[in-house]
C-alpha cells in the first residue's frame, strides 16, 4: 500500500497548491530581460483522476488515479516540452494498458510510470522538426493499420513539409525497444511469446529501427489520400543504427529495400478519406479506410489458395458528428503473419507491443465510439468485438504474433482465423458531470462501468469475465484502458 498511497498524497497535494481550472499548479519564471521573445519555463503538476473502483478480480476496492507532471520552455520558433506520468491501478483493463504502453510497473504490479518528451523547432513556416521521446500514431481511424496510439513511448526524430497547400509530408525515424527475455527473470512463469515483467522495466534496449514516411494530399475539397511506408531493420547491437538510404525524403521504401538486397521488413499502405455534409468544420461527419500490404502474390489470392505470404489488412470506418455529440465505427481485419518477419529481429513491434493494430495479425475487429453532451453533463461509451485465432499451447503457430517469425510456420496454407478461436467482448460506459468548487477551481465528477468478456483462452493470467466500477473526479476526458 505505500507507494499507492504516495501516489494519492501527489494528487492531494496537487489539488490543494492549485487554483487553476484545469487543477494545476503553474509556476512561471526565468525570463530573459536580454531576450523579448523569450518566453517563460512552465512547470506543472495535473492531477488527471483520482477515484476508487470495484472489481469482480479483486476483493477490496482499488485505489485509481493519473497524474502528469510537465515542464515547458518556449523560445521563439523552438519548444521543449517533458512529461513525467503515473498510473495507479489494479484491473485488468488498466493493466493490459500498462504492459502495452508504459515503461516500469512498482514491484505491487498496481502503479505504472513512463516520460515523455519532444523539442519542436520551426525554422520556416512549413517545416517543423522534432526529435524526443513520445508515443506516436498514423490515421483517422480509432485504430490504425500503421501506427497505433496505443505504443509505449518511443524515441525519435521526424520532419514535418506543410506549406498550407494541398501537399503535406512527414519522414520518421523510430528507434524499438527488445522484449525483457523470461529465461532470464528467476521464478518466471507463463507463455515465454507473450511473457511481460511483472513489475520493473518492460523492455530493453534498442532492437530495432523503423524509417517511415507519409505523403498526404487534398483531391479537392472532400476527398484526401495518402500513401505510407515504412522499413524494419535490426539494430545489430547499434552496428547498422544508421541506414543513410532509408533516410532519403520522398524515397520508395520498399523498393530501396529490395535493391539494397536486404532482409528487411518493408511495408507499404494506402489511406483515404471523405468528408460527407455541408457544414463539415463544425461537425465534421467523414469515411475513411486504410489499406496495408506487407507482402501479396496477385497470382496467389486470385486462386484462393490461401498462401501465407499474402499478408495484408484493411481497416473501414464513418465518423459522424452531430449537435448533442456524435458517433464513430468502424471495422479492421489482417490476414496470418501480417507484420511479422523471417525472425523477430525485424518484425513490427515495440518490446512485444505490436505497432500496429493491438490484436496483432489473423483477427478481425469491429469498434464504436459514441459520445454525448448537455449543459454540465457528458456521457461516452464503447464498444468492442473481436476474433483472433490463436495457438494456445505454442506448437502450431497460427500467424497471429508478430513477435513469432514466420520461419516457424509448419505449413504454406494459412486461413483467415486457423488456429483456437479467442473471442473478446468489451463494453464501457462513462457519465460525467462538470461542478465548480470555487471561481477558478472545476472538475468533472465520473461514475464508469467496464464490462469484458474472453473465450478461447488456455491460461490463468486473464479472467474469462470481468465487471469493474468506477468512480472519482477528473480533470480531463475520460480513460477506460484497454479495449482489445
Amino acid at each position: 500500500m505505500g507507494k499507492p498511497l504516495c501516489f494519492l498524497f501527489l494528487i492531494f497535494f496537487a489539488v490543494q497548491a492549485g487554483a487553476q481550472e484545469e487543477l494545476s499548479l503553474t509556476i512561471t519564471g526565468f525570463k530573459s530581460a536580454g531576450d523579448s521573445t523569450a518566453q517563460p519555463l512552465t512547470l506543472s503538476v495535473s492531477p488527471h483522476s483520482l477515484g476508487a473502483a470495484f472489481t469482480t478480480e479483486k476483493r477490496s476496492p482499488l485505489l485509481t488515479g493519473l497524474l502528469e507532471t510537465a515542464a515547458r520552455i518556449k523560445h521563439n520558433r523552438w519548444q521543449c516540452d517533458i512529461r513525467w506520468e503515473a498510473l495507479s491501478d489494479g484491473g485488468t483493463f488498466v493493466q493490459r494498458t500498462m504492459e502495452a504502453g508504459w515503461d516500469r510497473r512498482a514491484q505491487s504490479g498496481m502503479l505504472a510510470t513512463r516520460w515523455r518528451g519532444r523539442w519542436q523547432w520551426t525554422p520556416t513556416e512549413s517545416v517543423k522538426i522534432a526529435i524526443g521521446r513520445d508515443t506516436l500514431s498514423e490515421g483517422w481511424g480509432i485504430r490504425s493499420l500503421f501506427r497505433g496510439r496505443h505504443v509505449a513511448p518511443a524515441p525519435f526524430a521526424q520532419i514535418n513539409v506543410d506549406g498550407g497547400g494541398r501537399l503535406r509530408y512527414h519522414h520518421r525515424l523510430e528507434f524499438l525497444q527488445n522484449n525483457r527475455h523470461m529465461d532470464c527473470w528467476s521464478g518466471a512463469t507463463g507463455d515465454p511469446r507473450t511473457w511481460i515483467p511483472p513489475y520493473g522495466r518492460l523492455r530493453s534496449e534498442i532492437q530495432r529501427m523503423v524509417a517511415s514516411h507519409r505523403l498526404e494530399v487534398d483531391f479537392g475539397k472532400r476527398l484526401t489520400g495518402a500513401l505510407w511506408g515504412a522499413v524494419v531493420w535490426n539494430a545489430e547491437d547499434g552496428q547498422r543504427a544508421f541506414e543513410p538510404h532509408y533516410l532519403l525524403p520522398l524515397t520508395s521504401l520498399r523498393p530501396t529495400e529490395y535493391a539494397q538486397g536486404s532482409s528487411d521488413n518493408a511495408l507499404v499502405g494506402l489511406e483515404g478519406r471523405i468528408k460527407l455534409g455541408q457544414n463539415w468544420s463544425k461537425r465534421p461527419r467523414t469515411l475513411y479506410g486504410q489499406f496495408l500490404l506487407d507482402e501479396l502474390i496477385v497470382d496467389e489470392l486470385l486462386g484462393a489458395t490461401g498462401w501465407w505470404g499474402n499478408k495484408f489488412a484493411v481497416l473501414g470506418g464513418i465518423q459522424w458528428d452531430t449537435r448533442w455529440g456524435g458517433w464513430q465505427w468502424e471495422i479492421s481485419a489482417a490476414r496470418p503473419w501480417t507484420y511479422s518477419h523471417y525472425t523477430s529481429a525485424a518484425a513490427y513491434l515495440h518490446g512485444k507491443t505490436p505497432l500496429a493494430h493491438p490484436l496483432g495479425a489473423n483477427f478481425i475487429e469491429t469498434a464504436w465510439n459514441g459520445r454525448w453532451q448537455q449543459a454540465t453533463w457528458t456521457a461516452h461509451a464503447r464498444f468492442t468485438a473481436s476474433v483472433r485465432g490463436d495457438d494456445p499451447s505454442g506448437d502450431a503457430p497460427t500467424g497471429s504474433l508478430p513477435q513469432v517469425g514466420d520461419i516457424l510456420r509448419t505449413q504454406e496454407q494459412y486461413a483467415w482465423l486457423n488456429g483456437t478461436l479467442r473471442k473478446r467482448t468489451v463494453a464501457f460506459l462513462d457519465v460525467a458531470k462538470a461542478i465548480r468548487f470555487a471561481d477558478d477551481i472545476t472538475a468533472q465528477a465520473f461514475l464508469q462501468a467496464a464490462w469484458g468478456r474472453e473465450s478461447g483462452i488456455e491460461n490463468n493470467l486473464y479472467p474469462e469475465s470481468e465487471l469493474r466500477i468506477g468512480f472519482g473526479l477528473r480533470s480531463s476526458g475520460p480513460f477506460f484502458g484497454a479495449d482489445w
